[in-house]
Formats: C-alpha cells, sequence, structure tokens
C-alpha cells in the first residue's frame, strides 16, 4: 500500500466524518506489492460512490476493474455494487451465522459494508484487499480492525489464540529473517510467543502509524479452533498520532 494513505485518513477526518470510507487495495500479481488504488464512500443518505484515486492510471501493470472500467468516473449507486456484495458471505450460507460470530458483528451490525470492513474482503480469485477508514474515538485515538493472517502456519498458534481473551495485548514484532516478506510483523502474546501476522496489506499502514504516534493491538476476539483459520483472530489496532504528525 502506497505511503500517504494516513495522511488521507487525517485529512477526511477533519474534513469530513458523515460517510464511511473503504480503501481498495490491488497487489501486483507479479512484484507482489500493494497500491491503494480507489475507494468506496457510502453517503449519509446511503448512496454508494466509487472512485479510482487520481494516480491509478500510473500504477504499473494496472487498468482497472472490469466493474469500474472508466479510471476518471465517479461510479455511484443507491445499492452496494456487486464487485463489494461478492466479496462478503451470503445471508444464505448455512455458516453465515458463524461467520458473523467470529468477526464479532451484532444483528444491527449485518450490512455488507460493516462484513466488507472487518473481513478485509479478500477473494482466492483475485488479488483485492478492502481496508476501512479507521474510526475515531473521541480522545483522537484511530481504530482499525483486522483478522490476523498466517495462523494456520505457526506452530501451537491455535492453543495460544485458545488461551487469549478479549483485551489482551499483542506485541509487534518485525520479522526481518521472514523468507516471503521481509517486512512482516508478527502479533505475539504478552509472552513472546507468536500467534499471527499483521496482513501485508497492512503492513505501511501500520508502519505510518508506528511513525506518528504510539500504536497498540489488542485481541478483539479470540474464535475457537472450529472456525476457519483466517477467522481465529480478530485484532483491534490503536494509533494515537501525535499532533505535529510525527
Amino acid at each position: 500500500m502506497p505511503t500517504g494513505l494516513v495522511d488521507q485518513v487525517d485529512a477526511r477526518i477533519r474534513s469530513d466524518q458523515r460517510t464511511r470510507r473503504l480503501f481498495v487495495v490491488w497487489q501486483n500479481p507479479e512484484t507482489r506489492q500493494f497500491v491503494h488504488v480507489a475507494h468506496l464512500d457510502v453517503d449519509v443518505d446511503g448512496q454508494y460512490v466509487f472512485e479510482y484515486e487520481p494516480d491509478a492510471e500510473q500504477v504499473p501493470g494496472f487498468d482497472g476493474f472490469a466493474a469500474f472500467p472508466d479510471l476518471h468516473h465517479r461510479y455511484r449507486s443507491d445499492r452496494l455494487f456487486p464487485f463489494f456484495t461478492n466479496r462478503v458471505l451470503s445471508p444464505r450460507r448455512m455458516e453465515y451465522e458463524t461467520y458473523l460470530d467470529a468477526l464479532d458483528i451484532t444483528d444491527d451490525e449485518q450490512a455488507p459494508v460493516e462484513l466488507l470492513a472487518r473481513s478485509g474482503g479478500t477473494r482466492a480469485t483475485d488479488t483485492v484487499h478492502i481496508v476501512p477508514e479507521p474510526l475515531t474515538e473521541p480522545d483522537g485515538r484511530q481504530v482499525l480492525l483486522f483478522l490476523a493472517s498466517g495462523t494456520r502456519h505457526l506452530e501451537s498458534a491455535s492453543e495460544r489464540i485458545s488461551r487469549l481473551s478479549t483485551g489482551d495485548e499483542l506485541l509487534l514484532r518485525p520479522e526481518p529473517d521472514n523468507p516471503v516478506n521481509p517486512n512482516a510483523l508478527l502479533l505475539d502474546n504478552t509472552t513472546g510467543e507468536p500467534v499471527g501476522w499483521v496482513p501485508d496489506y497492512l503492513l505501511d499502514v501500520v508502519g505510518d502509524y508506528r511513525a506518528r504516534g504510539p500504536v497498540q493491538v489488542f485481541v478483539e476476539r479470540a474464535n475457537g479452533p472450529d472456525a476457519p483459520p483466517h477467522l481465529r483472530l480478530l485484532c483491534r489496532l490503536e494509533a494515537q498520532p501525535s499532533p505535529s504528525g510525527g
């Protein structure tokens, strides 16, 4: 994800708190680089607006999405675009209630936008990820929920997650020797044992926040071993950017 996304969040917090924004992040299949290419706004009147970022056409290898072919057009709809609804589990699926429970979503929060925000909207058939604009608390803290990645690849992680409780702090630990991504950030329990990773598509965002002020990660919900691996651990990132921005 490109640097500057945190600055965009700050600007929107100052200028307009009336809408919910989801950032659309695309991963170049060749370079594996994550790039913020578009965003979806949900207006107070319930209208959905999709728009590419101004520099999206300059991103190497990116030609736009088939559902939104014009990189210069602002798309509007009274309903959530299928491009996004297809990224959340259908309520008709038998496992839907389990899915909601794992994401800690209550009955009055079942809007597809909230499901996208917490799940990341990732599909096995493409390289798109959805990142919600952090919510801002009255004291200025910026809060972002995300699912820990790679839990199935860590020995004994399932057992450690089962011992976690809501509110437990998770420690961020750089992993420069990671064979896949030298910028990887492990999530450790308080005894220094790993329980997962920060998703790769969030690394630049977390890095920007850490450069600007204190960042803490807490357990929002630790799901049981019967939950799918990618839903085992829902995390809550809290950032307190300094007034000067760094």
